[in-house]
């Protein structure tokens, strides 16, 4: 608009800008502006462009030793909760002796490496069941075909080892169907077959009673394997014979803060 002061005409320009702009600049966020370009006083858009801008973070540095009362003191790169004991939860496999008679080799022997499935981690009054690799894995892709009375090693390896102690296993019979996932198995009666395994990681060859076991089935069918990995003791090891299959979580809890549970099944011929 034009003011007239005496002689001289003076202009007054309202400065406007199209809001197209702000939707090149907000792009990177995800924000979805109409793409009509309008004008409007660059003093309406100033209140809400500064309301999405990302608001700034700021760091410091804490000494050696010292918490931050944040996420990474309760992590293994912290290091500085002296009230945690960090451990890597490992992977446990058995060992099979495999034979086979060949008529252009003869008599073939190995052994055969099956891996079990880590079901969870039971910490205080939490299960931490583990889905991904645990109970949806295949029943088809971890059974192990087993003679009754037939020896299998144990090979604890890639995390924290537990004390030779505080390994034990547990056999029951299960329903099985073979199309299915381990989560999916049913236990067949209360009877089990518990046993502790007595584990050396020094020790290259397995024997038997030392991270080997004996496989005390006589009957024919599928049995669910239990394997327990207890941490952290905190008293006198003690083995009971109480029977359940739930029995073994339950005992372990009493001593041990966190059992990590791995499973597989056995199929008896």
């Amino acid at each position: 608009m034009d003011m007239i002061l005496g002689e001289t005409a003076y202009s007054t320009i309202l400065l406007c800008v199209p809001t197209v702009a702000f939707t090149l600049v907000l792009a990177s966020h995800a924000i979805l502006l109409s793409p009509t370009i309008s004008f409007t006083p660059m003093t309406n858009q100033i209140p809400s462009l500064i309301w999405w801008l990302p608001q700034s973070a700021y760091g410091q540095s804490v000494e050696q030793g010292s918490r931050c009362n944040c996420v990474i003191d309760d992590t293994s790169s912290g290091n500085s909760n002296n009230n945690l004991t960090g451990i890597t939860i490992p992977s446990v496999k058995l060992l099979k002796n495999e034979t086979l008679q060949s008529q252009t080799e003869g008599h073939l022997s190995w052994i055969a490496i099956k891996s079990t499935q880590l079901m969870g981690i039971v910490v205080k009054d939490f299960y931490l069941g583990n889905f991904s690799s645990g109970t949806a894995a295949t029943v088809a892709l971890n059974t192990i075909d087993v003679r009754p009375n037939e020896s299998l090693g144990i090979k604890i390896s890639g995390g924290t080892i537990p004390a030779a102690t505080a390994i034990e296993g547990e056999l029951v019979k299960a329903d099985v169907n073979v199309n299915g996932t381990l989560g999916e198995i049913k236990t067949v009666g209360s009877n089990t077959i518990q046993f502790p395994l007595h584990y050396n990681k020094v020790i290259k060859k397995p024997v038997l009673g030392i991270n080997r076991f004996l496989v005390s089935l006589n009957g024919p069918g599928y049995y669910l394997l239990l394997i327990s990995l207890s941490y952290n003791t905190k008293s006198v090891n003690s083995f009971n014979n109480n029977t359940g299959v739930n029995h073994i979580i339950g005992i372990e809890q009493k001593r041990y803060p966190l059992v990590a549970l791995y499973e597989t099944v056995l199929k008896v011929s």
